[in-house]
């Protein structure tokens, strides 16, 4: 198994997407940190530094691609049938790849709190302060940490149905646009999705409805629209994620190479 994280991590590494998307993303960040500077009208100097200065948005879209890429490659491009000839059990090269995306994820969410620290010493040293209390009687640190910490959650909770979908689909290309295009639509339906769960409150429990963990970990009022508590919406991410990762591991098992 720790060859093969070892292999997934170096096969990642050497990919130029890589290091394009990491510089893209420090890039992104700097702009919109920039233009809070200069527009402070339109974009809150902590408002954007709680988010990130937009990075875990780009994340998402990023980690999207990574995944359906991962799986998706490897029949492609046929090199699939070349990690069973070496005897290697379908379970434990699956599971490699979770856990390769795990560490990328890691990476990609270390990096961009990280980077969001240096742009508030850079462009609002004594502006205002990290322990400045900013919503929900939460310091803006806090703000931010748990913002983070709400994303990583839903964030495979999405990347959990994308690693499904790359098991279904043979082509990359197909894999990551139905992945993209359906994270989108997923925004789209969540307006119309808190209206129908005011009519049917069972619907509370759908996947869509974990997808706001983020602003309810931010928001002391948010759970009225969500209808769930905190640790309920937590349970409920963990839950699909396990779940969908599930059904993964059994369609990678009897999928024919």
């Amino acid at each position: 198994m720790i060859t093969l994280v070892k292999q997934e991590t170096y096969k990642l590494l050497h990919k130029k997407s890589t290091p394009a998307v990491s510089i893209a993303l420090l890039i992104i960040m700097t702009v919109f940190g920039v233009l809070s500077k200069l527009y402070p009208k339109y974009w809150s100097a902590k408002g954007m530094f709680t988010t990130m200065y937009t990075g875990g948005s780009w994340v998402v879209l990023f980690l999207i691609a990574a995944c359906s890429s991962i799986i998706a490659m490897e029949f492609q491009y046929g090199t699939i049938k070349e990690l069973l000839y070496r005897k290697y059990y379908r379970g434990e090269i699956l599971v490699s790849k979770w856990i390769t995306m795990l560490i990328y994820s890691i990476y990609f969410y270390a990096l961009v709190f990280v980077y969001s620290l240096i742009l508030k010493v850079v462009l609002y040293n004594g502006k205002f302060n990290l322990t400045d209390t900013y919503a929900n009687n939460q310091s803006i640190i806090e703000t931010q940490f748990m913002n983070l910490i709400g994303q990583f959650l839903s964030v495979w909770l999405v990347l959990s149905l994308v690693l499904l979908l790359a098991n279904i689909f043979k082509s990359t290309a197909a894999a990551i646009s139905i992945g993209i295009i359906g994270y989108f639509a997923l925004s789209v339906v969540s307006g119309l999705m808190f209206v129908l769960m005011q009519k049917w409150d069972w619907l509370k429990w759908n996947p869509l409805n974990m997808m706001n963990l983020p602003a309810q970990l931010t928001s002391d009022t948010y759970h009225k629209m969500t209808l769930l508590s905190t640790p309920e919406m937590i349970c409920g991410s963990l839950a699909y994620t396990a779940i969908f990762m599930a059904i993964s591991y059994v369609v990678f098992k009897r999928r024919s190479v």
